[in-house]
């Protein structure tokens, strides 16, 4: 076995040597395995990173074999695949023997074995390196399965091209690190070490790719996009290439992780390649990539032009051959919707002494909102945030006057701490104003209405008995949700007046008598409930018809 290790590994040096001259891989035949086959759980890898994304390593494996398959059929290599569908029905698939034979059966100058890895932990939270195998020479005599080893390769070519392969594919895939080992002093060695049967009496060099670790969902999402596999199908290409003496491909490629400011992974990408105006769209796998290949070398611009994100134009120049990275933050996310807000839309009776008070579904970058922020007829005031920078009020210099309409704005500039723009009109798209007009009331009620009430009541309605409508008054003594309802004596609900962030002061609700779906509601006494934070008071009402 030595021998004839050392014999074709000098056949294969002389072979490398004279393709050394050659234009392409030309009358190189090249067997590709795809590891595992079918979606088998007997015999795959099965992840779910997020809620309805399930990677299978052997659809990756088989995906990057195409693409790698392609890529070495257009240097003019030929090319067999050990599987042709990853859907086999059950037990069908090719055994680890059945492609070895193959290989041999087609009389292959290559053999190579596409798989990722993974750690065995119950989460791997960080690890992520590429590992190449080579199956390792067996002392004569000893078992063909599982040694003893003579710690040297099988193939030398083997051991010589993963050199090649695994920098490459921890370059491309940006692993932490590439290692490289014979496969029965990996497996244990004399401590119980075995060879791997899909190298197992192979007639060529062959050799077994773990190109990154799938069980780091980091990762994993990455692999379930199929041009971020072609990153190392492009790796394993350019490994062939150098082994074989061909000239290396002079276009480039350009890709990258696109996030929002909070560090999330944008999904969905739109990233434009210029002069030649190529669109790349990302997917929403929660992996943030995007990559152009075959792009001439020079200068070029990206345009990045994701919908709800900031737009950037960033010129890059790219080397013949070579690969750049361009990872970048971007401004923009979720869009940020309102919870709440006072005065209510078309409010005609607002005290002159309130404040304006907006709730929103995320923490605010507070300087945003302040620019965003406008009042009509204008007025200068002080902001102040609560509940971690999601609510705030503005207070103004001076007293609203008496009797005037008013529009408050926040335009669609507004921005959350992650990046999301407000959805003012909420279609579910940020970018959007968010504009409430109202009408102050007519001359103050009572002297005290002049200033900021510092006690917490619930007044009795007026008039009571009532018909058609009533007015119920309280004033609060802080910043609260508001909420305020009428029930019947059963307890059951039968309108919502209140449901919002109010300030501290005087408000006015009224009821008209008929429930939330416009019914009219029967004579007889009703319940009016106010809750502010955690005190909760309840009056009763009469309705007369």
């Amino acid at each position: 076995m030595m021998k004839r290790g050392i014999y074709l590994s000098l056949v294969f040096f002389c072979i490398s040597s004279v393709f050394a001259q050659r234009a392409d891989l030309s009358g190189i035949k090249i067997c590709i395995d795809p590891g595992h086959g079918g979606n088998n759980p007997a015999n795959d890898r099965h992840l779910v990173p997020d809620p309805g994304t399930d990677f299978w390593e052997s659809e990756s494996n088989f995906q990057k074999a195409l693409l790698l398959k392609g890529l070495l059929e257009a240097k003019g290599a030929t090319v067999l695949l050990t599987r042709t569908t990853n859907y086999y029905p059950t037990d069908a698939e090719p055994s680890l023997a059945a492609r070895v034979a193959f290989a041999n059966a087609n009389n292959v100058n290559w053999f190579h074995s596409i798989h990722s890895n993974a750690t065995g932990l119950s989460s791997n939270t960080s690890i992520n390196y590429t590992l190449m195998l080579v199956r390792e020479e067996i002392v004569p005599g000893g078992s063909t399965v599982y040694g003893p080893g003579t710690g040297k390769p099988e193939w030398q070519g083997a051991w010589d091209i993963s050199l090649l392969m695994g920098p490459r594919i921890r370059d491309k895939l940006r692993t932490q690190r590439s290692s490289q080992y014979l496969d029965w002093t990996f497996y244990g060695g004399a401590n119980g070490g075995y060879t791997l049967g899909v190298l197992r009496g192979l007639a060529m060099p062959g050799q077994l790719s773990e190109g990154s670790m799938h069980d780091f969902y980091p990762e994993t999402r990455r692999l379930m996009n199929n041009n971020y596999r072609k990153l190392e199908a492009y790796a394993l290409r350019d490994a062939f290439l150098q082994y074989f003496g061909v000239p290396a491909d002079t276009l480039c490629i350009v890709a990258g992780i696109l996030t929002n400011a909070s560090g999330a992974l944008i999904n969905g990408a739109k990233v434009r390649l210029l002069p030649e105006n190529i669109v790349y769209t990302g997917d929403a796998y929660n992996n943030g990539f995007f990559m152009f290949d075959g792009v001439k070398a020079g200068p070029h611009t990206l345009s990045f032009e994701t919908p709800n994100y900031e737009t950037a134009s960033v010129p890059v120049t790219l080397e013949a051959g070579k690969t750049l990275f361009l990872d970048r933050a971007f401004v923009g996310g979720s869009a940020v919707t309102i919870r709440y807000f006072t005065p209510a839309t078309r409010d005609t009776i607002y005290p002159v002494n309130q404040t304006i008070g907006i709730s929103f579904s995320a923490a605010m970058e507070t300087a945003s909102v302040r620019q965003a922020f406008s009042i009509t007829p204008s007025l200068t005031g002080k902001f102040t945030w609560y509940d971690g920078f999601t609510t705030f009020l503005f207070k103004p210099d001076q007293p609203f006057q008496y009797l005037t309409w008013y529009t408050y704005r926040i335009a669609g500039t507004a921005r959350s701490k992650g990046g999301g723009f407000l959805d003012g009109n909420g279609d579910g798209t940020g970018g959007d104003d968010f504009a409430i007009t109202f009408k102050t009331v007519a001359g103050p009620v009572s002297a005290e209405e002049d200033g900021i009430t510092t006690s917490f009541s619930l007044e009795q309605n007026y008039p009571n008995p009532f018909n058609p409508s009533t007015a119920i008054r309280y004033q609060l003594s802080a910043i609260s949700l508001v909420t305020l309802r009428i029930h019947d004596v059963l307890g059951r609900e039968v309108a919502t007046l209140v449901n919002e962030v109010q300030a501290p002061g005087y408000h006015i609700a009224r009821w008209n008598g008929r429930s939330d779906r416009g019914e009219v509601a029967a004579s007889g006494v009703y319940l009016y409930q106010l809750r502010a934070g955690t005190i909760v008071v309840t009056r009763r009402m009469v309705l007369l018809r």
